[in-house]
């Protein structure tokens, strides 16, 4: 399984224009650094995201201490961890290439005195993870069913991540792994609006204002306000995505009119705080890895 959607990264970075993606060397430069700097921040915020997940499948309105105390007494410290390893592989495709995205588009719609409107950024931002999700939206399927296991299924359905392959291909197909594609292209579209364009304007302003270096506090100050509004305009989508992918709704406008009818449309922010609890911590975590990383091989910053 890692070959294959390893072999997609490569076969996708030749499909997509040279123009976008810059020049070759660059490209399988920064993937690494990228993949590595997932890596830290997925297995650190797993655990938020995992209990997020839990609230928006929950029909009654639990909190979040609440339905981690119910994981843990159903399976434990280990259970917060259940479907980490198609979360890390899911960002091996869909970080390593949103970020190479963003970066190609970013120059390619820059002025020729080298500015960039904050509108320009947001369409990068969007169309970069609109694309790069679409790629790795089979690892988000898998995260998502062995996420809801246990929730959904008494006895739970899946033993592990081979298994879970195994049965989504056999009940549906390949095309079964691209199940919900639709709101999680929106979703990642409007993460990445809001998270690489504030990051990346944030970033530029501090350091304009502020007198700061380019180091760890602008890189931090920036995290924050990204993770913000990264959370704020993707919550709506994620609680689709979730439900979408989980099997429970046949499309977007049924699960959108069943959630407003049947649990108001507050359900739709369902696990805001949690999720702006884990992308806080998971941009910090990140930007200041690949920042740092990038410094250490002699490149500039993002």
């Amino acid at each position: 399984i890692n070959a294959e959607y390893m072999g997609s990264v490569y076969f996708f970075s030749f499909l997509l224009p040279s123009s976008l993606m810059s020049d070759a060397q660059n490209f399988w430069i920064r993937w690494p650094l990228i993949c590595m700097s997932s890596v830290v921040s997925e297995s650190v915020t797993y655990p938020v995201d995992f209990t997020k997940t839990r609230m928006q499948l929950t029909q009654h309105h639990a909190g979040l201490w609440a339905t981690a105390q119910k994981i843990h007494r159903a399976d434990g410290v280990t259970g917060f961890y259940r479907g980490l390893a198609p979360a890390i592989m899911r960002h091996f495709v869909y970080t390593g290439l949103r970020i190479q995205l963003y970066e190609g588009l970013r120059e390619k719609f820059r002025a020729p005195d080298g500015s960039l409107p904050f509108t320009a950024r947001l369409l990068c931002g969007a169309m970069a993870g609109g694309i790069a999700q679409f790629v790795a939206s089979p690892t988000d399927m898998m995260k998502v069913r062995l996420v809801t296991d246990r929730h959904v299924n008494n006895p739970p359905k899946y033993s592990g991540l081979a298994d879970c392959v195994r049965q989504i291909h056999a009940e549906k197909g390949v095309l079964g792994f691209w199940r919900g594609v639709g709101p999680n292209v929106n979703r990642a579209a409007a993460v990445n609006l809001g998270e690489l364009a504030t990051y990346d304007q944030s970033k530029q302003l501090v350091l304009r204002y502020t007198g700061l270096k380019d180091g760890v506090a602008v890189h931090s100050l920036s995290a924050v306000c990204s993770g913000f509004m990264a959370s704020l305009v993707s919550t709506p989508f994620d609680v689709l995505k979730t439900r979408m992918m989980s099997g429970t709704h046949t499309s977007q406008w049924q699960c959108i009119k069943a959630l407003v009818t049947h649990e108001g449309p507050a359900k739709l922010f369902s696990g805001f705080l949690p999720g702006w609890a884990r992308l806080g911590p998971w941009q910090f975590c990140f930007w200041v890895t690949y920042e740092k990383l990038r410094w250490a091989l002699g490149m500039e910053g993002f």
